[in-house]
C-alpha cells in the first residue's frame, strides 16, 4: 500500500454474516485453510482465474482478506480480527477472595 492508499476497514467474523453466499462460503473455507494460492482458490470456487481474481480483489478492498508472499509464492489469507475477552479488574478478584 502506498501512503495515499486508504486502509481497508477492519473486519470481524460477525461481518461475514452480511456477505453474499459465495463470498461467505469462500471466507469460511479460507479461514479453515489459513492461506491459499490463486490456483487453490480457483479450484475451490470452480471459476476461471479471472473471475476468482475479481472476487478476491473485492474482498481485499473490503478488508476481508490480504495478499502475502512467502518463498516467492503469493497467497491469500483471511484478515479478520478476533474479539478480545474482557479482563476482570483485580479489585473484583480481591473482593471475592475476602
Amino acid at each position: 500500500m502506498t501512503p495515499n492508499t486508504p486502509q481497508p476497514p477492519t473486519r470481524s467474523i460477525a461481518d461475514l454474516l452480511f456477505l453474499p453466499e459465495v463470498e461467505r462460503s469462500l471466507l469460511n473455507w479460507l479461514l479453515r485453510q489459513r492461506s491459499a494460492t490463486l490456483s487453490e482458490l480457483v479450484a475451490y470456487l470452480s471459476q476461471t482465474p479471472e473471475a476468482a481474481e475479481l472476487l478476491l480483489e473485492g474482498l481485499m478492498a473490503e478488508g476481508f482478506i490480504k495478499l502475502s508472499e512467502k518463498n516467492g509464492e503469493l497467497s491469500y489469507q483471511p484478515r479478520l480480527i478476533t474479539r478480545v475477552g474482557r479482563q476482570v479488574p483485580s479489585k473484583i478478584w480481591d473482593a471475592l477472595e475476602n
